[in-house]
């Protein structure tokens, strides 16, 4: 009966040992409207780098993008005065984009307005804004 019962208690320790829990971090994460804008600001930045490359125009520029000042950040960091003004020349940028006024110009501006303020708050996506130079 003991001999069944110490059994029982490995079998069931090394099941337990197996479940992998059902909720890890990476499952729990959920991205912050500013973190959701600023993918979409890197794939309009990728395609809008192509299409000067090829010498063409850069295409409409996404509403969200627009909202960027305005969006919640993952720790509050769009509230800030700092963050306040660091975002208006990329938003002056992208005006001078959808004028057509030397959109190359202008989108070196654009890159630039993100790696000035990235130097300043999370400055984890610099390797990915420093390839759309």
């Amino acid at each position: 009966m003991r001999f069944n019962l110490s059994i029982l208690i490995v079998v069931v320790a090394l099941n337990a040992c197996k479940t992998k829990p059902k909720n890890d971090a990476a499952e729990m994460y959920e991205a912050s409207a500013l973190s959701e804008t600023m993918r979409t600001m890197v794939e309009f930045s990728k395609q809008a780098k192509a299409n000067l490359a090829k010498g063409n125009a850069i295409d409409s520029i996404p509403e969200e993008i627009w909202q960027m000042a305005k969006a919640t950040g993952t720790r509050g960091e769009h509230l800030e005065s700092d963050f306040q003004t660091l975002a208006p020349p990329y938003l002056e940028a992208l005006k001078g984009i959808e004028r057509g006024d030397s959109q190359s110009y202008y989108y070196r501006k654009s890159i630039d307005a993100c790696k000035a303020c990235h130097s300043r708050y999370c400055g984890g996506p610099m390797a990915i804004i420093n390839q759309l130079d």
